[in-house]
This record gives structure tokens, sequence and C-alpha cells, in this order.
């Protein structure tokens, strides 16, 4: 008998359900790392202590060999013995040296523990410099270094007011027992850090204006020292002697630069369930004038890809160009019954998105997609941030698409009409032969950003022979120094990763879901923010529309006009820069994109909903919009709502005050409660900067949602009628509610037909 019979655990359906299985923290970081590691290969997880988590990935992630690296022998040879596949070993080695020969491993993961590597040699942050190099000379070419930990917060040296509650536990006496307040005592007299080497913590206490609370006058770093530990009772001592926040979002992207290594994403993050339920109420933070403040980032993540001396690194905004736009074109309409004048901005030819596909004999899902496509429009307008504090290279990972003068006229065109087009798409840019190519499947249309863009992608699933080869580079025809490789990407790793914010592109994630569904498949556990609604009682006036109404009868509400000039979109005309890693110029290209005049590049659009005892309700909405008129001859549209935000609106924490204000005055709908669905993502990076961050929100079903302006359909109908649906913003939304309310799951998916 196999000696790793008694740990596997059979096809891929029994590994979900291992998956499914896992704590939280453990989902999460398997879904913000694995989609960006190659699908075949080695890979170190550095500091694997007890082993378990470093099994969970071999045995996910079985084309993969993962090696677990720790410095104690103890804790390997422990590992050796209760941890065993054919994919997994255990070595012993200090993270920070070269454990491995040079250019020996295809990714490296650092799940927090490179604050252990400063925390326990004298908090000598140069201590991650040189781990960071040692890493990095490890790595092959197109290697991927992933760290996930803590981060120093923005403004760490800011003098803030932490609230903290004192009726929670006791004054004084041991740990377990002692309140938030008195914990902080405890804490400002024993905790060492880089900050106060040889000292107590500086602090204050003050009066709060809060009843049960006192105040402490505090850094912002120490007080995201002390709240990112204060549950952790239980191993106090332990914990109190590592220093969490040993680095800053923008030192970590110099190391990166530095040391050679191309920034796929940086950003901080915020646990939900943390958040939820040791952060919210359990403290609160405020400025030296009382305003409040966001919270402190629970984790940090920064993924970087080697590259060699002459590739990009980045691409950023440099300047704007004088000549006025000459590829895309502002168009305008007005609406015939209000007079509204409603702007599009449209480019030549037609949107052409492809997701060929195969399927393991274990049940595996691969797809193929291009990986650090060059896409500067996603570091445009840096004066208007990421709500989320995300920072890119400028080189995503898409679907294999082309701009063709092809297109079909009508959703009843046959897919014989565009095959030899999609065959030569594959051949020159995943260089699939006419062999390969197995199957067809019928097009889908939705409208990427039908509020601003005139642009519908016809969007294909494309079944291919099993794809088992080196990453192929794309024939360049960018102005850049690269064009990117075709790879390979576990379908659900993606979705994952979605889930969480690894991964951003908005057009493969609703193919993906799209080939699901084709495919009768479970979409696996959602691990996004958990979304815990009420079950409500149905007003008498509550209407439920049957699924016929999703395709609204044809209207055409608008006639093309000369505007005099653009009020609401601009098209601006930039030169973008690409450098290599120690920020030389390499090339340059100048780009043309769209934005609002008046608004910020951030989008927040929401589904709303509303659960009962025996089913869920979904609000959609029903718009007159310009774009879908130009390509169907209807303006009418299906679709979820969405705003353009403020500039004012600085960080994505204020987006749930938004839309508690917004769903009242443009729905008569009251909100109950708010969640974000997964990770923001861009619409169309060929075009606009915009990002969107999406939410799920649930009505009040008793004060307002019957009376308003959404309609309200059955979420499994919707779900079983989705490629219908022409709002790329509601597609995505349905799907992400559908998977996190359980009706993507295996125990349900008669609904994903």
């Amino acid at each position: 008998m196999n000696e790793y019979a008694k740990q596997d655990r059979g096809d891929l359906s029994a590994y979900e359900e291992y998956f499914a299985g896992m704590d939280a923290s453990m989902q999460q970081k398997i879904a913000l790392t694995t989609a960006h590691f190659p699908v075949r290969g080695r890979i170190a997880d550095m500091g694997s202590g007890s082993g378990s988590g470093t099994f969970d990935l071999a045995r996910l992630y079985r084309g993969l060999e993962i090696v677990g690296v720790d410095i104690n022998p103890v804790t390997v040879e422990y590992s050796r013995s209760h941890y065993r596949a054919e994919n997994l070993f255990f070595e012993t080695g200090d993270i920070a040296d070269r454990v491995f020969p040079e250019a020996s491993l295809d990714g490296i993961l650092d799940s927090s523990v490179l604050h252990h590597v400063t925390s326990f040699n004298g908090f000598d942050v140069r201590q991650i410099a040189r781990t960071i190099e040692n890493q990095v000379a490890q790595l092959r070419a197109g290697g991927v270094l992933i760290i996930r930990d803590f981060v120093v917060p923005d403004d760490a040296g800011k003098q803030v007011f932490l609230d903290l509650p004192t009726t929670d536990g006791k004054d004084s006496g041991a740990i377990p027992e002692l309140s938030t307040a008195a914990l902080f005592d405890v804490f400002a007299r024993d905790f060492r850090s880089s900050v106060n080497l040889n000292g107590p913590v500086e602090y204050r206490k003050l009066s709060s204006p809060r009843d049960g609370f006192v105040r402490f006058a505090v850094t912002l770093r120490t007080a995201a020292e002390f709240v990112l530990r204060k549950d952790y009772r239980d191993h106090w001592t332990p914990e109190l002697l590592e220093e969490y926040t040993y680095c800053s979002q923008r030192d970590f992207e110099e190391l990166f630069r530095k040391n050679g290594l191309r920034i796929v994403v940086s950003m901080p993050l915020w646990n939900p369930w943390i958040v939820s339920n040791r952060f919210a109420g359990k403290f609160f933070l405020s400025d030296a004038e009382e305003n409040p403040l966001v919270f402190p980032p629970t984790n940090f993540l920064i993924v970087g890809e080697k590259i060699g001396e002459k590739d990009g690194c980045r691409i950023g905004e440099a300047k704007g160009a004088s000549a006025p736009p000459a590829f895309l074109r502002l168009t305008a309409y007005r609406h015939r019954a209000t007079g509204q004048i409603y702007e599009l901005v449209t480019r030549p030819n037609r949107t052409i998105d492809l997701l060929p596909w195969f399927e393991t004999a274990g049940g595996q899902l691969f797809v193929l997609a291009k990986k650090d496509f060059p896409r500067p429009l996603v570091n445009a307008q840096s004066q208007s941030p990421q709500l989320n504090r995300a920072a890119y290279s400028g080189y995503l990972t898409e679907p294999i698409s082309a701009i063709s003068d092809f297109g079909f006229r009508n959703p009843d065109s046959s897919v014989d009409e565009a095959a030899p087009v999609i065959r030569e798409i594959l051949g020159e840019r995943a260089g699939l032969g006419a062999d390969e190519v197995l199957e067809i499947g019928e097009p889908r249309f939705y409208f990427t950003s039908p509020g601003g863009i005139d642009e519908r992608v016809e969007s294909f699933l494309v079944r291919i022979a099993p794809f088992a080869r080196p990453p192929r580079e794309i024939e360049n025809y960018t102005p850049f120094t690269s064009a990117g490789t075709v790879r390979e990407l576990d379908a659900l790793q993606v979705l994952r990763a979605s889930h969480v914010g690894g991964m951003f592109d908005a057009r493969l994630e609703i193919n993906i879901y799209r080939l699901l569904r084709h495919l009768n498949r479970s979409a696996g556990a959602w691990i996004g923010a958990a979304l815990a609604p009420a079950a409500q009682k149905l007003p008498a006036n509550f209407e439920i529309a049957a699924i016929g109404e999703l395709s609204p009868p044809p209207f055409a509400a608008f006639e093309p006009v000369e505007a005099a000039e653009n009020r609401f979109l601009d098209v601006v005309r930039s030169e973008f820069v690409e450098t290599d890693a120690a920020g030389r110029r390499l090339a340059s290209a100048v780009f043309e994109y769209v934005v609002p005049r008046k608004f910020s590049k951030n989008t927040v659009a929401a589904i709303p909903f509303v659960k009962t005892e025996n089913a869920i309700f979904v609000g959609v909405e029903t718009r007159d919009l310009p774009a879908p008129q130009t390509f169907t001859g209807s303006s009418r549209l299906r679709c979820a709502p969405a705003w353009r935000l403020p500039r004012g609106l600085a960080h994505k924490f204020g987006l749930e005050e938004f839309l508690r204000e917004r769903f009242p005055k443009d729905f008569g709908a009251a909100v109950r409660r708010a969640w974000e669905l997964g990770g923001s993502y861009f619409t169309s990076a060929g075009v606009t900067p915009e990002v969107v961050y999406p939410f799920a929100v649930e009505l009040d079903a008793a004060r307002g949602a019957a009376a308003g302006e959404l309609r309200f359909f059955r979420l499994d109908e919707l779900l079983a009628h989705a490629g219908r649906i022409g709002d790329a913003h509601f597609l995505i939304l349905l799907n992400r509610l559908g998977h996190a309310l359980g009706s993507l799951s295996k125990e349900t998916a008669d609904f994903v037909r």
C-alpha cells in the first residue's frame, strides 16, 4: 500500500471539500497566493512551522513540488513524520539565507513569517533587505515571490486617539481576565520594537467621551501594534516578542523593484472577519481633531515577478499630450422624452474575448489567459487613489482578446461565422494549432461599462486539447518591451483570488463563471466576506417578477446629437513610460482614455437583495442607456445599481455609508446591511482606469423595497438565465452573490446550468 494513501483525498471534488473545510485564514492564504504561482514547478513555503499549511498546499496543487523550510530541525522532523505526500518535502534552513541553489525555484511564499526575521534579530529591519535579496537569487526568471504579512500603516508616526473599553474585563489580574484598556497598560510597559528598543511605549491616558472607555494618545503605529494582537491573550508572552509593523507598503515596493521584481499587485488587506469581530465597536480611532480614522490593515500582500535587466518593471503616466484625441471618439445622445444628454466614448472595431479551457482526468479545470499584458491605464489618474490602497505595475492577467472588425450583428448569428477569426486569434496569440481547438461555444454578449463606453464584448468558450507546455511569449504588438505570455490557470484559483482582491480583471472572472455553468460544475467554497442576511417576511405589495421579464421589450429612447461641449466625460491623451527595475526609461507610448469630468475614477456597484425563509430575491434596475441602443437598437437594459464616486471619498470604508444614503434617495429602499462582495475589478482596462468596488446590499423588505423602481427576481432563476444578462457589473455581482449565499456550491450545483 502506498505510504501516502491514508492522507490522499481522492479526485478534485474531494479536494474541494478539503479546501472548504479549512479555516478562513488558510483559505485566504491559498486564494491570495497560489493563483499567481505557475501550475507546475518547485515552490518554497518559507517558515513552514508545523508543516500543516504546507501539506495543504501540496495536497491541493499536486502539479507543484512544495518544499517547506523552517529554521528549527525539530519542527522539520515533526513535519516530515506527520505530513507526507508525493510532492511534499521539508528542509531545515534559515529563510533569510540561500537555502536553495541559485535560480532553482519557480515561486517563494513568505506568509506571516518575515516579521520573525526582524523581531528575533534585534528588530533590525535591514534583515528584510538581505532576506529579499537572497530569496530573489533563488528564483528562476519569471519566478514569483509572494509576501503576506503585516504592514506599517500610512502616516504611522501620526498622533491619534485610541479609545479602549474598560468594562470588558478587570483592572488587574491575569492577562485573559483584563479589560482591553488594562491590557494596553501591560502592552505599553512590556512591548519592545524597532521604535522603542530600550524602554516602554510612550502614551498619555485621557478621559474618553464614550461611556465605559478610556482614551490613549499614541502614534498610529503603536495603536496598530496593539489592536492587531489584543485578542491573542492565550499566547500573549510570545506574541509580545514580535514586532508586527516592520515595513511600510512603500518600503516593500522599493525593495521589490531594487531586486528586479515586477510588482503584480501591492495592497493592504482588511480581513473581513477580523474587522467585524475584533475591530468594529471594540475600539475607536480618531485623529487629534476627533475625526474618525479607518482601521489599520490586518495584513498586506505583495506579489513580485522576477524579470530580466532589459524587461519592464512598471508603466506609469508621465504627462498629458498636446495633440487632440485620435483613437477614442466622444459621441452624444439625447433622451427623446427627457432631453437629457448622454455621452459615450467609442473606439474602432469590436472586442472579442476567448476563454480556452480543458479538464484533466482528475477533474481539474484549467483556462488559458494572458499574463503580464501591459495595461498602462490602470496606473492613470494617480491623483485619484485606489480606495483599497492597491498599487499595480501596469501588467495584468486577462482573457485572450482581440479588437477585430468582425462582429455579430445579433445574438442569433451562427458560431460558424466566428470560427475562422477565433482560430486565427488563438493561433497568433496562444500558439494553438487548428487540431488543438476542439469546440467553440456559442457567443455571449455583455457591455463592460454601458453608462459611458460604447463597447459590447463578444465572448466565446473554447474547448481545447490539454495544454502542457511552458508559457508562450505573445507576439509583441504593443509599444512596450513585451506583451506577456499565455499560461494555464486553475479556474477555481482565479475565482478565489478575485474574491479576496488578488486578481482584478472583470472579463476573465465573468467567463470562468460562465464556464462553470456550461459544465454544471460547482464554484467551490466562497472565501470573501461572509454574508449573514436575516430571513424576512415579504409585505403584501412585494412583487416578484417572472424570469421572462429579464429581457425587457425593445425600446429606443435616444437620438444622436451634436454636442457643443462634453459635460460628463473627458477623453485624456497621456504619455505612459515603461521603466526597468532601476527606474531607467525603456519605452513610451501615448494612450487615450476616458474619465468622468466631475467624479473620481472609482465606482461602486451594488446588488440589492432580500432573503426569505424559502428564497432570495434580487433587485434589478432598469435603465435606458445609449450603448445598448447602438448595438441592438434597444436602449433598455436590466442592470445593477452603480454610482461614480465623488473625489472626496477617500477610502473603501466610506462606501457602506454612501450606499445607505443612495438607496433611499434613488430607489426609496432602506438598507439593513451592506457587505463588500469580493475584490475590486477593472471594467475595461484598454479604455478607462475605472475601478469598481462591488457590494451586496440587504434591503429592508418592509421599508420601501417593494415600492421603488427595482424589479425583484429570484436569485436561482437569474443564475440559471445569466446568459441573458447584458450588464457586466450585474454579471459579476450576481455570480458572486450566488456564490457567497451558497447557490453555486456543490450542494446546489443544479442552479449552475
